[in-house]
């Protein structure tokens, strides 16, 4: 499993021609913040107040460090992390890497988990590049003035960084799901894309909400809807949006018009989201490629 985990990392990470997807996919990343930069540099610039009179100044609205960069990382940084285990997924079997690789049946299980276990390496690659430059950058968003409402503790900021890690690695892993039982790229994709835009929780909360209406039928299962929902790794990301603060709230009203759902303090119930749909799409993956012959 090392070994073929090992042969991934070496396969994206290749520079020459920038052949590698982990520098395609993280030079786009890198040229959307640096767009942003500019524009607000520019804004602050004496350029830009001889023009209009004024310079926008701080424009983080963020309390703290982890905050800021859940609101930076928390739609982009996934999606990518998802498309780039798609597009290698897919790679594999367009180019009978797959196959070759599983000629013998004996190596499958250890094929399949490598792949699980190197989008978490994926994902945390990712994110730990996406920070570094996003904290280079804390500077030029706050005109120059580092500081933050809220001074995050170590804890706070290791839980933050480990639950956003855990639930982009979760929405990787359920994606190659899709890619295993699909093997179609528009569906892999289109099916990841709709994982991280929170189109699946906001689904099924429209499905929770209707069951006083048009859909009464449903009204038995409304708590099963909106407890799903709120178990979604999107929710766990977007509820990472308050940062590591959100580690110390135990008031469950963080969850809004979920009043149903079977939930616990938000900030642990993040992390064990993400460990639950790694260890639920690691069953999914082994179950569909254990039935389909590679």
């Amino acid at each position: 499993m090392l070994n073929l985990i090992r042969a991934d990392l070496y396969r994206i990470t290749r520079p020459r021609g920038l052949r590698g997807s982990l520098w395609q996919y993280g030079l786009a990343i890198l040229a959307a913040y640096g767009i942003v930069m500019g524009l607000v540099a520019f804004a602050n610039s004496p350029m830009y107040y001889e023009m209009t009179g004024v310079t926008i100044g701080d424009v983080s609205t963020k309390d703290s460090l982890t905050a800021y960069l859940s609101d930076m990382m928390g739609g982009l940084v996934p999606l990518c992390v998802c498309f780039m285990a798609v597009e290698h997924a897919l790679a594999e079997f367009k180019s009978g890497y797959a196959k070759s690789v599983l000629s013998a049946r004996a190596g499958r299980l250890s094929y399949f988990l490598g792949k699980i276990v190197f989008v978490g390496v994926l994902a945390a690659i990712v994110i730990a590049l996406a920070s570094v430059f996003l904290i280079a950058c804390v500077p030029v968003l706050m005109a120059g003035e580092v500081s933050f409402a809220v001074a995050d503790g170590p804890v706070e900021v290791v839980a933050w960084f480990a639950g956003f890690w855990l639930n982009t690695w979760a929405l990787a892993a359920l994606s190659l799901v899709l890619v295993y039982a699909t093997r179609v790229s528009p569906v892999s994709y289109i099916g990841a894309f709709c994982l991280v835009g929170s189109v699946v929780p906001a689904t099924l909360t429209g499905l929770a909400y209707s069951t006083g209406g048009m859909l009464r039928v449903l009204q038995p299962i409304r708590p099963v809807l909106e407890t799903l929902a709120a178990w979604l790794p999107s929710t766990a990301l977007s509820n990472l949006g308050l940062g590591g603060q959100l580690f110390l709230i135990n008031d469950l009203g963080v969850w809004g018009g979920l009043k149903h759902a079977l939930v616990i303090a938000p900030g642990p119930q993040a992390i064990l989201t993400g460990i639950i749909w790694i260890a639920l799409a690691a069953l999914l993956v082994l179950a569909i490629c254990r039935k389909r012959d590679i």
